[in-house]
């Protein structure tokens, strides 16, 4: 009797964490094995090259394969409640003398043991192997418990959504289809729905605020989705296991969000499951159903899981007037929904007859696609009409300036991505930017309610005809035009509500939008302060500089380049960065690795000629020093050389010279002359430094039995003489590709080694 009364058993933990142990025995040597090998290998590779950079590595970069444990744990809990779906089994394990809570929580307790043990072994591994490698590779101890932690909760909500669906069915073919939709329907309706407003109502964004509820909260949904890219623009895999970026003043939030809400909603399936467990009659072992009515629910509930997307398909041509064009597809659609209606009650009863008593459920189905419908429409007229005014606007900050909707989250940022992530969060005050996004975002649907393609027309345009004239330097179209906008996304807060709206504003209207923007130290603060790096880790991110430039000098320059970004006038760095409008030369960049916010990121920091000019200085002495005794390897060989060498040779005109844009190449790929073309070359490569903005030339040669005893091959970048283009010799020697003032292709050389 004592033992009737516990509702937590040891001794069957231990026997269901037994019964597991060939699945956990195996997916623990599998990770074991991970953890050590992902890093030798890296190890290994990098070892061969005397100008590596240390490579950082997340916890789940580091050990990839402990991802095992969420295939692990579904497969331990499908194997040890599998007395469910047999009536004989399920009656023994209800005969026996325990509550039948104690069996529940004991067997999904040895489920969850397995995955602590399976997380602390990956972990304990990857720490110990990094520690090892040290010199290579530096491992970010901070992301080993979110990591682990995100795992855990997501093998928990797995496991709770398999033992809802296992209480509630009875044979192998629903305990997982059921689960598949218990864990990724709900998700992916809102994602359809979601999606579909964004694509039907241009001035919305992707990243529509739904708060704590949002589906990046769901890691398992958000993981998923990633994996088969239907998610939120921009997210890859790993920023499912990575915090990403958040506020500055409480940057743990959206992690913390995240595994709460994901945990939570273990949780709750997790009571659900055992609430259902402990009525379940022994007679439902074997059924696909417990009772009739719920055979009719579930029947209902597979067919609306290909409804609610014909459903979203079908607003968007609604709204977009296309429907009439589309009724055919349409009709096949709801066909092929039928078909699986009328399928899934044949395949899990097995009986003909039952689909005549299934037939009026299909009215149901056709009311819910109705309901969905009229839902959206409703939804919809509730978005149009969000149109806050000036004095309800607290605060709106600028998320992406460029005219382009798409903001990069991956772990590899440009500078114009850092910038506008940084400043996303940014709030602007300035009265003049609160006005002007009221009365625009008002204008702007005020145009998309008079018709679609007024807006399309008035706004899209106008975009793309701005950045064709940026591209053709047409001045004069863009100064004597009224009907230019630029396009900006836009986070506005009001004391109730966030609201991320798409808004054109004139070009006209910018240089107040800009003063604004100005006008506020903490963003101007984001644009000239890069992030600190991680010590060892900045490159070139240019395949010549990575190969002549140590860490430490790509480090020097670095913090040369961040000197000089501290100083540069605002206006003309965003004008560059962001639209690509300033004059200036851009050099190199250096890639180096930082850490915000529990993520690891990438970031390229530019080199400007005018903007950062001592570093771009010091970059090309750096270069000439590092690639001297090569240049000198080089002449020797074209001089006097008996090998038979390849070249691979690319002539740039400087854009301060009169050949600019002038483009000479010669390849091996044809042997006429190859001797007199280098030989011709080499008259005017000169023997400095390079400069911004003048010509160079890029040599990459190679032998199959090596230029040298310890040289396979040469890859330099050079200074060239402008007059080599000039030179009658090179058009018959070079393919030559002329970029004239009117984007057109000129070849002049027909007999070229190209």
């Amino acid at each position: 009797m004592k033992r009737k009364k516990m509702t937590f058993s040891l001794k069957m933990l231990w026997e269901g964490f037994r019964q597991c142990k060939m699945i956990g025995i195996f997916a623990a040597v599998i990770i074991v094995l991970g953890a050590v090998l992902a890093p030798v290998a890296q190890v290994i590779e990098m070892s061969a090259s005397p100008y590596h950079t240390k490579v950082v590595y997340e916890a789940w970069s580091a050990n990839p394969v402990m991802l095992l444990v969420l295939v692990a744990a579904p497969l331990m809990t499908l194997i040890l409640f599998h007395f469910l779906d047999s009536r004989a089994a399920s009656d023994l394990y209800h005969a026996l003398p325990c509550k039948r809570i104690t069996l529940y929580l004991s067997y999904a307790g040895s489920v969850l043991t397995w995955v602590v043990v399976l997380l602390l072994l990956g972990t304990l591994t990857s720490l110990i192997t990094c520690g090892f490698t040290h010199n290579y590779i530096v491992l970010l101890k901070d992301s080993l418990l979110p990591f682990a932690t995100s795992i855990f909760c997501i093998s928990f909500l797995v496991v709770s959504g398999i033992l809802v669906s296992m209480s509630i069915t009875g044979i192998v073919f629903t305990n997982i289809l059921f689960s598949g939709i218990l864990l990724f329907l709900p998700r992916f309706c809102a994602f359809a729905l979601q999606n579909s407003m964004v694509r039907s109502l241009p001035f919305l964004t992707d990243s529509m605020n739904m708060g704590f509820f949002r589906n990046g909260n769901n890691l398992l949904f958000a993981g998923v989705s990633a994996v088969f890219g239907i998610t939120d623009s921009g997210t890859v895999a790993e920023d499912v296991l990575s915090p990403g970026w958040q506020r500055q003043h409480c940057h743990d939030q959206q992690k913390c969000d995240q595994l709460l809400y994901t945990f939570l909603l273990g949780l709750l399936y997790f009571l659900i499951a055992a609430f259902l467990f402990c009525r379940r009659r022994s007679e439902a072992a074997g059924q696909s159903a417990p009772s009739r009515l719920l055979q009719h629910i579930y029947r209902i509930v597979v067919t609306m899981t290909i409804c609610i997307f014909i459903a979203c398909m079908l607003y968007m041509d609604i709204v977009n007037h296309t429907a009439r064009n589309g009724w055919f597809m349409y009709l096949i659609l709801y066909l092929a929904a039928a078909l699986v209606y009328f399928a899934y009650e044949l395949i899990t009863t097995r009986k003909w007859h039952n689909l005549l008593t299934a037939l009026p459920g299909l009215g149901i189905v056709a009311l819910l696609n109705v309901g969905i419908l009229l839902g959206m429409h409703m939804v919809q007229s509730h978005i149009v009409a969000q149109r806050p005014a000036m004095q309800e606007i607290e605060s709106v900050s600028f998320c992406n300036t460029d005219g382009s909707e798409y903001i990069s989250s991956s772990s590899y940022l440009s500078y114009q991505d850092y910038v506008n992530l940084e400043c996303r969060d940014i709030e602007i005050t300035d009265p003049t930017a609160i006005t002007l996004v009221s009365y625009y975002l008002d204008e702007n649907l005020k145009t998309w309610e008079e018709s679609a393609s007024a807006y399309e027309k008035k706004y899209r345009t106008s975009v793309s005809d701005t950045y064709e004239a940026y591209a053709e330097s047409d001045e004069s179209a863009l100064t004597n035009r009224n009907d230019v906008y630029y396009a900006y996304n836009v986070i506005i807060r009001t004391k109730d509500k966030t609201l991320n709206r798409l808004i054109y504003v004139p070009a006209a209207e910018t240089e107040k939008l800009l003063s604004a923007l100005q006008s506020n130290q903490a963003y101007v603060d984001a644009w000239r302060n890069p992030p600190e790096e991680i010590d060892g880790t900045a490159t070139l991110s240019e395949q010549t500089g990575v190969y002549y430039l140590s860490a430490d000098q790509a480090e020097e320059l670095l913090q040369s380049d961040r000197e000089e970004l501290q100083t540069v006038d605002f206006e003309r760095l965003y004008q560059q960065v962001q639209n690509g409008a300033v004059d200036d030369t851009w050099v190199s960049a250096i890639s180096y690795s930082f850490w915000k916010n529990g993520k690891l990121y990438t970031l390229d920091c530019p080199i400007y000629e005018g903007m950062t000019p001592k570093t771009a200085k010091k970059f090309y002495e750096m270069i000439y020093e590092a690639q001297k005794d090569d240049a000198a390897f080089l002449r020797q060989l074209t001089e006097n050389s008996d090998k038979d060498i390849s070249y691979s040779i690319n002539a740039y005109g400087g854009d301060d010279t009169a050949h600019a844009g002038y483009y000479a190449f010669a390849s091996d790929t044809a042997q006429l002359n190859k001797d007199a073309a280098v030989q011709l070359l080499m008259q005017y490569v000169q023997d400095r430094p390079m400069q911004a903005g003048e010509s160079y030339v890029t040599i990459y040669l190679w032998a199959d039995e090596g230029l040298s005893d310890d040289t396979q091959s040469l890859n330099l970048q050079l200074s060239l003489d402008d007059a080599f283009f000039s030179d009658e010799k090179t058009t018959d020697l070079f393919d030559i590709d002329n970029y004239n003032e009117d984007g057109l292709i000129d070849n002049s050389g027909e007999d070229g080694l190209g």
